[in-house]
């Protein structure tokens, strides 16, 4: 190449990977690493492996227990333990759920269902009915800005009926009853 006075010059060999890259006018370039390359992770899909027979007792919030990944990028979603995803990395992330109740013959007048972070509640969606309806699904989307490498996401629902008794089970398994995040790149 040359340099700013027009003289040639040798530029230096890069490094397996490096690309050759403008460093201004009137100065030769330089090998540096390739910028670019971002993607979307860390990211994770978790569903039910099947029904959760265990209910929704009336009026209790219940952390819901998605015990099977599609799709977890680093290792970063606990379906066996905690039900949470740590992505681990500072940024901004998108997340969603949903379930479906499982009425039976006693529909729930209220269902909630909520995303919360590092054990608050961050946001949740209530619908609410006076009429007996079946099945009942709720979900949830939301932006969020983690700022700690800690933070940590879980989802919760919740339903209320006139029968105190009645217990709903997450019901119709497979990718209906979902909870995923990824990270939004910038």
């Amino acid at each position: 190449s040359y340099d700013a006075s027009g003289d040639p010059v040798a530029i230096a060999t890069g490094s397996d990977g490096q690309v050759l890259t403008s460093t201004g006018a009137g100065s030769p370039p330089a090998f540096e690493a390739a910028a670019g390359g971002e993607t979307n992770t860390p990211a994770f899909i978790a569903k039910y492996s099947g029904d959760d027979s265990s209910g929704f007792a009336n009026a209790t919030l219940t952390k819901l227990s998605f015990d099977s990944e599609v799709y977890d990028s680093g290792s970063t979603y606990d379906p066996t333990t905690n039900y949470r995803w740590t992505p681990g990395v500072v940024g901004k992330y998108f997340l969603y759920a949903r379930i479906i109740f499982q009425a039976g013959s006693t529909s729930p007048s209220q269902a909630r269902i909520a995303i919360y972070k590092n054990g608050s509640a961050l946001q949740y969606c209530r619908w609410t009915t006076a009429t007996t309806m079946g099945d009942w699904s709720v979900q949830i989307a939301l932006t969020d800005n983690s700022t700690s490498t800690s933070d940590y996401y879980e989802a919760y629902a919740y339903q209320s009926n006139a029968t105190s008794s009645t217990t709903f089970t997450v019901g119709d398994a497979g990718n209906a009853n979902i909870f995923y995040g990824y990270r939004i790149i910038t």
